[in-house]
């Protein structure tokens, strides 16, 4: 099982990357739907890596009922994922 420094620093230094390349379209181009899109996609990849080095409680697996991680984590990680493959497509 990789270490937890690890899990965590993938999506910090994704997120980190993809916010300051959202950010400077941004202030190049004005306000475009990709990056804004990019730049909430950044910023939510940021607050996971964080959430996951931190060993937030939000960021734990829930032990109520069935082994499976939080819905909110989830959603969390979704719209990162779909917003940097939307970035990465246009």
């Amino acid at each position: 099982m990789p270490s937890q420094r690890t899990v965590g620093a993938a999506p910090l230094i994704t997120g980190i990357l993809l916010a300051f390349q959202s950010a400077g379209t941004l202030v190049q181009s004005g306000l475009a739907l990709w990056s804004v899109l990019g730049l909430v996609g950044g910023c939510a990849a940021i607050v996971i890596g964080l959430g996951t080095l931190r060993g937030w409680d939000a960021f734990e697996r829930e032990t109520i009922g069935n082994d499976r991680p939080s819905v909110a984590v989830l959603g969390l990680a979704a719209a990162a994922f779909f917003a940097g493959v939307a970035i990465a497509i246009a």
